[in-house]
């Protein structure tokens, strides 16, 4: 067990140290950028007019990076998704983004529908106890102040001064708009977004309606594989992509 927490250690710091250059405000490196189309459809025909709505804009293949475990119960947790295929667009004053996966299985079951109750305030969060139901999931995360030049937050959920919102779509609970301040800050705001998912033959399409973020914002994708129990920070993550 002593072996397995230095590991766990040594991991983390590691991939801390890879985020070194989100923390102190430097632009994406050459390559790390994505071209926005400009559509002639309206948000609508985009979100709900299926691939071939799509089939004209350029897809960019995005790296994924897979965090390491979380806690020491954690079992460890292959590269199964390596990429995601993202494409997007501006029309009516929104931002559409398309993210695409190959995921082997559809990881997402029926609810009941969850409680109405005021926007979390835990300032510090805890392993979930039902660990017998994961769910597969995406995100969108862009800085809360897209006005900031060249300051990127950092990729563990921003920081005090850079915050960012996360646009989180879950295969069972659906939408949910939520805010971050660091890690460990994540905090739902009680707001949804217009969130289309379809999965078939092995992979998952989900498109999310942003606002319509200007040219220069930095945008990060995140997936979480059911099937790998990912959770919380237990996920994929991709490097901040700039906006063209």
């Amino acid at each position: 067990m002593r072996i397995r927490q230095l590991l766990i250690i040594a991991s983390s710091v590691l991939l801390l140290s890879s985020m070194i250059w989100a923390q102190a405000g430097a632009k994406p490196a050459a390559g790390q950028s994505l071209s926005v189309a400009v559509s002639s459809a309206s948000p609508d025909s985009l979100l709900n007019g299926g691939p071939a709505a799509w089939n004209q804009i350029a897809v960019k293949r995005v790296a994924l990076n897979r965090t390491p475990p979380l806690y020491d119960t954690d079992e460890p947790a292959t590269l199964e998704i390596q990429s995601v295929d993202v494409r997007t667009a501006r029309t009516g004053g929104k931002l559409l983004v398309e993210l695409s996966w190959r995921d082997p299985t559809r990881d997402a079951i029926a609810l009941a529908d969850v409680p109405d109750t005021p926007p979390e305030t835990r300032f510090r969060k805890v392993q979930t106890e039902a660990d017998d139901r994961f769910f597969d999931a995406a995100a969108v995360m862009f800085p809360a102040k897209t006005d900031s030049g060249a300051i990127a937050p950092s990729l563990q959920m921003g920081d005090a001064e850079h915050p960012v919102e996360i646009y989180y779509w879950n295969a069972t609970r659906g939408a949910m708009l939520m805010q971050a301040q660091g890690r460990g800050t994540t905090r739902r705001t009680g707001q949804n977004f217009p969130v289309n998912s379809t999965y078939q033959n092995g992979q998952w399409n989900v498109i999310f309606e942003l606002p319509d973020l200007p040219a220069g914002t930095t945008v990060a994708f995140a997936v979480w594989n059911g099937s790998q129990k990912d959770r919380d920070g237990r996920k994929y993550f991709s490097v901040w992509q700039a906006l063209e």
